[in-house]
């Protein structure tokens, strides 16, 4: 089992499926976070789930 540094270099380095194994780790989050008066809000999903991946491009590791 890879670990969440590995994958996000990996996904940073353009590997799709990195991107989508870490994606799908935090979609749980992303879903919860998006709920407002317990339902989902489509727009807010939508901005999380793009502010993620943004974050995980921009995301520095250190050594």
């Amino acid at each position: 089992m890879e670990t969440i540094t590995s994958l996000l270099l990996k996904a940073q380095h353009g590997n799709k499926q990195a991107m989508d194994h870490l994606y799908q780790k935090f979609r749980p989050l992303l879903l919860k976070e998006s709920c407002r008066n317990g339902e989902l809000d489509l727009d807010c999903y939508q901005e999380l789930s793009e502010h993620f991946i943004k974050l995980i491009h921009e995301f520095k590791v250190q050594k």
